[in-house]
């Protein structure tokens, strides 16, 4: 009877200590800096001097923990990582590999290292040796992150400025989708979804950044991102029309390498090249619309037309499905002239309130 109470304790004391445990775990999942993670788990006073995290060393010297909250905080865990092995046992009887993920997700998402890691850590610039995507729980904490503001302000941005139904009719959106110029002008900051840009800026083509949080296989799943301008002016038929801008297919991403620029794709991905914004003089904003399709099979590269390209249909022949978007502005600057100079474009035209 001793014998087997002592090897049952010795297996739940193993299975309950499967936060600590990074024998056979994701080293993403702990806090790696050994100080922050001594404050986090022991407490203020565990460090000499106060918490790590507090910059200046006079606050950090006046610091007082609210009484008893340590105690509180080791009680705590060891439930929450009882818990967390329970649904780990569980996670291992799961034949769908969807569930499992979400019993991983959830056993992890108390985890106060993880929790640390995701909170005062870049995200969308992500290193995965701090925030790994290829883990469900950063997948689960990034979803939620990008729901509760990105998602939003994204489809406000698409629908007010009639994105939404002018180029795809609508979006269910399930991948992070940025962009940035970084090539032009040293302009490295990540896009707001609508905002204006130099003719300048947008030069030369925009990295855009996919990011995952549904569960993939990134070994086979394809994409395609297309830029279309739906506010090309149509003389002849006092309208306007929706121009390609830029087309790429075919293209593989990971859940941490994920940005798709030059160097990621070959003439072989490139289904239209990129023709920068040059609007004319006096003709309205023009709406870049960046589209981000999930491909069923590869798509074979063939003679696009731009002019009246339609996205819909384009999408629906190859079967793609939306999964994410972005959208800036570009209207007539200074800096265009340049631009088409540097494209070999002809002059562009002046418009003007009356017809001539």
């Amino acid at each position: 009877m001793f014998r087997r109470g002592f090897h049952s304790s010795v297996k739940a004391a193993e299975r309950t200590r499967v936060w600590s445990d990074f024998s056979n775990r994701s080293k993403s999942l702990g806090i790696n800096n050994v100080l922050v993670k001594k404050n986090v788990l022991e407490g203020s006073s565990a460090v000499k001097g106060g918490p790590v995290t507090i910059g200046r060393k006079s606050n950090r010297l006046k610091y007082n923990s609210p009484e008893h909250i340590d105690e509180a905080f080791a009680v705590s865990y060891k439930y929450l990582e009882d818990h967390a092995s329970k649904l780990y046992e569980k996670a291992k009887g799961q034949e769908n590999e969807l569930e499992r993920e979400k019993l991983i997700a959830k056993a992890e998402s108390g985890n106060p290292e993880v929790l640390y890691n995701f909170q005062y850590h870049e995200k969308i610039e992500n290193d995965p040796r701090i925030i790994d995507y290829t883990q469900p729980v950063y997948r689960h904490l990034g979803r939620k992150h990008w729901e509760s503001y990105s998602q939003m302000l994204l489809m406000q941005r698409l629908e007010s400025l009639q994105v939404i139904p002018d180029t795809m009719p609508t979006l269910v959106p399930k991948a992070e989708v940025n962009i940035r110029f970084p090539y032009s002008t040293g302009v490295n900051k990540w896009v707001e979804p609508g905002e204006f840009l130099s003719s300048n800026v947008t030069s030369l083509p925009p990295a855009v950044k996919i990011q995952e949080y549904d569960l993939v296989d990134p070994s086979k799943q394809l994409y395609s991102v297309l830029i279309v301008n739906p506010d090309e002016p149509d003389v002849e038929n006092d309208t306007f029309k929706t121009t390609l801008a830029f087309g790429l297919v075919n293209i593989k991403i990971d859940y941490n390498d994920n940005v798709v620029d030059p160097r990621r794709y070959t003439d072989e991905n490139v289904l239209a090249e990129y023709v920068p914004p040059v609007p004319e003089k006096n003709v309205p904003a023009q709406r870049y619309s960046v589209w981000v399709f999930r491909q069923t099979e590869p798509i074979a590269k063939g003679d696009v037309v731009r002019d009246n390209f339609n996205i819909r249909d384009f999408a629906s022949k190859n079967n793609m499905e939306a999964i994410g978007a972005h959208v800036w502005r570009s209207e007539w600057d200074l800096n265009v002239s340049k631009v088409r100079e540097m494209y070999n474009m002809p002059t562009g035209r002046v418009f003007s309130r009356v017809r001539r």
